[in-house]
């Protein structure tokens, strides 16, 4: 399209499962009539479709600067481009469609496959085994059976647990054709092997586990399931004979408590951890020449937990494959926290995850920030940004470090006093600012963008903090960083952990006319301990957290609400508050979180920082702040209820929610403490 060429619709269809048909803008055809172009191309868009067996959906996008009421024409009538589909299609107006739409709006709630960028390992290599977590990553949410539970019961918390009111259809069938697809190639044969390595805390460990999994018919497509840690008198392991599952103890108890040690392990010594490869003339005669040169990049982990994919020890999963997690409303059960589960707000996490193990190589790893406007609350109307407010930790920082003095957390202004001292200004930016994983200079990138967002005066920046060496604090690395000049004020939210620590430590600073920092009382104490709701404070009553506003400077933001606000995190549960309220965040940036090798501090976790690892973070923020309505969420993402009801005597006990414990614990380790290498 968009050239006197024939249309090319006709090669799409030897192999293209999907089409993306887009007109060059301007001219079409030459200077021809659009509506002649689109008519021509049509009729052999419509012989491509009919070659793909499920149908597609062809995204079509016109814009001329000059017409903006152009209309894509109606397939004729009678046309068949879709097997039980409507014969025809509705024009699409431009008139209401913007230029530069974000399209993928359930991308929040999506998957993320990655292969390592860094390290020395075969990249070549295929994977041939697939390792799942079980809890809120072939689950949703994990509430077990009990050994008395009915028939009626068990098929309801199967349902619970593995189906969802976010797509269409059966996520049980989905998950079985996902897992069919994996194990098996085109032609039908084994091709690779399929494991479930669990945290769970049933009281039944591993036959706990599989039988949730017998229950979602789910248990006949894995070969092994493990589960750590160790329990006395239960069995850490059970591997699949062919009708039947064995108990067997793993190795599980001699090493780390990190999945990616387990991997190691299970690369170095398959047999240990997949007893019928020592019988291969019976029951592992499939499995055999599957896991034969078996190594750490041959296997792929499957996780809802980013801090599986690396351990303490410093110990590394090469390919991994990250499960969203979110907060909803499920049900009748209320808020619950940390949900989860492939598939559970995106069928496209089935053929993402397929064409991953398929070809891992194809999914560099990327650690970029994801923007979101919500569809709740007037987010989505196009109210202009006043107030981006930062988090500090691991958000402007990389990794925080702190120097072990007094003064810097108490005197506005501080500077190291000389090159014998812990740290200098040069060591003090180089571990906080400056990135090792990308070219160029981090901080004057982040300058850049600061400076872009407050141009004109048009917008206040802030900074909202739990860093326990207090707002004082941030404000001296702020300062020795050039970045101090940007903001308005920094507000510290104090930590009940360290409340004798931080008494009497200023919970604000705002920046004066003449260029000085004051620090004054910010009513933090009058808030529910959550950023969202400090943020709801804020836009209430501006002045009492931006002394230096006028009263007509505060009315105007409280005018525009929280909408006109962005809040920029590390951390998924800052933009949904766990207040009774449950107030959201209408506008947010969710930057990466990583664990890697850092400088020579050795293994760090819970690492972050805006365009850490791909300076295209700050062009996406630019574009987010100036235009958030352009990154809408999915509207439907936090609440929904099933056409189905549970049993009566479940219903008997909803006061109480559940009548068992839901299985849920995170796995993430305390953030290692970043200090100076001696």
């Amino acid at each position: 399209l968009g050239s006197e060429q024939p249309c090319r619709s006709h090669s799409l269809a030897r192999g293209a499962p999907t089409f993306l048909v887009a007109a060059r803008a301007g001219r079409a055809m030459g200077g021809g009539p659009v509506d002649r172009c689109t008519s021509d191309c049509c009729r052999c868009l419509a012989r491509a479709i009919n070659a793909v067996q499920n149908g597609v959906i062809a995204c079509f996008s016109y814009f001329d600067s000059d017409r903006e009421d152009m209309r894509i024409p109606a397939f004729p009538a009678g046309s068949s481009c879709f097997s039980g589909a409507s014969s025809s299609w509705t024009g699409l107006s431009m008139a209401t469609t913007p230029r530069h739409r974000r399209m993928l709006t359930r991308a929040t709630f999506r998957l993320r496959c990655s292969e390592r960028a860094t390290g020395d390992f075969d990249r070549s290599s295929p994977i041939k085994l697939v390792v799942f977590d079980f809890d809120e990553t072939l689950t949703m949410v994990t509430y077990m059976p009990a050994e008395d539970d009915t028939k009626e019961e068990r098929r309801y918390l199967t349902r619970v647990n593995f189906e969802s009111p976010w797509v269409t259809g059966s996520r049980k069938k989905k998950l079985r054709r996902l897992l069919a697809d994996i194990a098996c190639g085109p032609n039908g044969q084994r091709q690779r092997g399929l494991a479930i390595l669990t945290k769970n805390s049933n009281a039944r460990g591993v036959w706990g586990v599989l039988e949730s999994l017998q229950d979602a018919g789910l248990a006949d497509l894995i070969d092994a399931v493990w589960l750590v840690p160790c329990r006395p008198g239960q069995s850490s392991g059970a591997y699949r004979a062919h009708h039947r599952w064995v108990g067997f103890e793993t190795p599980a108890g001699e090493l780390a408590p990190f999945k990616a040690d387990f991997l190691q392990h299970v690369a170095a010594q398959p047999a240990a951890w997949f007893p019928q490869l020592q019988s291969p003339d019976t029951v592992g005669a499939y499995l055999a020449p599957i896991l034969d040169g078996l190594s750490l990049e041959s296997i792929a982990l499957i996780d809802d937990q980013r801090a599986n994919f690396q351990s303490g020890t410093g110990a590394q999963v090469l390919r991994y494959c990250k499960v969203a997690r979110y907060d909803a409303f499920y049900l009748d059960l209320g808020w619950l926290k940390d949900m989860g589960g492939i598939g559970a707000h995106s069928d496209e996490d089935y053929e993402a995850l397929l064409r991953f193990v398929e070809s891992p190589w194809m999914c560099k790893e990327s650690l970029q920030v994801l923007c979101c406007c919500r569809s709740e609350g007037g987010g989505k109307e196009q109210v202009p940004v006043k107030a981006v407010v930062f988090d500090f930790d691991e958000t402007l920082t990389l990794a925080t470090f702190m120097p072990h003095c007094d003064e810097f957390c108490q005197k506005v202004g501080w500077t190291p006093p000389g090159v014998s001292e812990e740290w200098t200004a040069q060591d003090l930016l180089l571990y906080n600012f400056h990135s090792p994983f990308t070219d160029g200079d981090r901080l004057s990138r982040l300058r850049a963008l600061l400076a872009d967002l407050t141009a004109g005066g048009s917008r206040l920046l802030a900074v909202l903090t739990r860093n326990p060496c207090g707002v004082v604090a941030v404000l001296n690395l702020l300062m020795l960083a050039g970045l101090d000049k940007y903001f308005s004020a920094i507000w510290g939210i104090p930590d009940n952990e360290m409340a004798p620590a931080t008494a009497g430590v200023a919970t604000g600073a705002f920046h004066c006319a003449d260029g000085s920092w004051q620090c004054f009382e910010t009513p933090v104490g009058k808030v529910h301990d959550h950023k969202v709701d400090i943020l709801r404070h804020m836009v209430g009553s501006p002045v009492q957290w931006f002394p230096q506003l006028t009263s007509a400077e505060g009315l105007e933001l409280s005018r525009l609400g929280l909408a006109s606000v962005v809040l920029v995190d590390d951390e998924r549960t800052s933009f949904v508050s766990d207040g009774p309220e449950r107030a959201k965040a209408l506008r947010y940036c969710k930057v990466a979180r990583y664990d890697e090798h850092y400088r020579d501090c050795g293994p760090l976790n819970q690492m972050g920082g805006l365009g850490a690892h791909s300076e295209n973070d700050f062009e996406v923020l630019r574009a987010f702040v100036g235009r958030p309505w352009e990154f809408p969420d999915d509207p439907s993402a936090t609440s929904a209820r099933f056409p189905w009801s549970p049993p009566a005597v479940l219903a008997e006990q909803r006061a109480e929610q559940m009548p068992r414990q839901r299985s849920v614990a995170s796995e993430e380790l305390r953030k290692a403490p970043r200090a100076k290498p001696c």
